[in-house]
């Protein structure tokens, strides 16, 4: 026979799981570690109760739990792993009945197969996704991940029509706001800035180094608005890549240069698979026509090499 767990057992968890999506300043294997002991807790719970509601709860901590274990096991460059606990969180938000959070690990695998440089596996996901996705913020975030996937289809016009859509579900989230994004928000929260860095990834994808750099500047003044402590140093720094990127479509090494001087900087703990992967296209660019006789790109390639071959896949045990 199951009893009724404590209630403040659960509560705990749930407390636990908010702080550690919105600790946007910690390494991304601590964040791991963290995410899975409440993964572990929230189980061993389970075995003790079969109350609906408190098994409810406790699949939404999971479900939260393997998506932030999800999303850091690809910043730590175990791509496999990050795709099955992206999948696990899935299963669990859908036990739970939780509509927003399916809808965010949806997105999450979107953004998985968008990096495997898979686009049509991203809209499939996708259009399961906006089958179940609450009006405003949820539907949102999907569109600005579809955004990029049809960017890497080369696809300009469902770029602009996706881009365009998600105005209205901007509409709707003023009137109707998503509590995993408001309450729990954190990793969890999409808002301006990542919508902004989002739009200026696809732009990139289709090589328009003006519009990147609009939207990659409009998040980079958003996050800068934040209290220092709730700055996401990862998609800052992956903003200020991008930056770069998008001064080279236009020609302008002393921008891209600059943009890229904080991220260099940064400490090897602090580095990750989301950085690696845009700063190594910036070394290919850095490769071609026109700056591949230039010296000072050249010199800035070097450093970019160097700072790649210090940065490698951490295990996650």
């Amino acid at each position: 026979m199951s009893l009724a767990l404590p209630n403040d057992s659960i509560e705990s968890l749930q407390e636990d799981v908010t702080l550690l999506a919105r600790s946007g300043g910690m390494a991304a294997f601590d964040v791991f570690s963290s995410a899975r002991r409440l993964r572990d807790e929230a189980r061993a719970l389970v075995e003790r109760t079969r109350r609906p509601v408190e098994l409810a709860d406790l699949y939404v901590v999971i479900g939260q739990s393997a998506a932030l274990m999800a999303s850091t096991a690809f910043d730590l460059g175990h791509w496999n792993e990050s795709a099955a606990l992206a999948r696990a969180s899935t299963q669990y938000a859908d036990l739970a009945g939780h509509a927003s959070l399916k809808a965010w690990t949806y997105g999450l695998q979107m953004t998985l197969a968008n990096w495997r440089n898979e686009p049509d596996s991203a809209l499939t996901y996708f259009a399961r996704a906006m089958r179940t996705a609450p009006e405003g913020e949820p539907r949102l975030r999907l569109r600005y991940v579809a955004a990029r996937s049809h960017a890497l289809l080369a696809d300009s016009d469902s770029v602009a029509a996706v881009l365009e859509a998600a105005q209205r579900d901007r509409e709707a989230a003023a009137y109707r706001p998503d509590e995993l994004a408001t309450v729990t928000g954190g990793e969890f929260a999409f808002g301006e800035a990542r919508a902004a860095a989002c739009a200026a990834a696809a732009w990139l994808d289709l090589r328009n180094g003006e519009q990147a750099a609009r939207y990659a500047r409009e998040a980079l003044q958003v996050y800068e608005a934040l209290p220092s402590p709730r700055r996401p140093y990862s998609q800052i720094n992956g903003t200020q890549i991008d930056v770069a990127a998008a001064h080279l479509h236009m020609r302008d090494k002393d921008g891209a240069a600059d943009a890229l001087r904080t991220v260099l900087d940064l400490p090897p703990q602090k580095r990750n698979v989301s950085l690696t992967g845009r700063l190594s296209r910036i070394e290919h660019m850095l490769s071609q026509s026109p700056w591949d006789r230039d010296a000072d790109a050249r010199q800035l390639a070097e450093r970019i090499a160097a700072w790649l071959s210090e940065t490698s896949a951490r295990p996650l045990t």
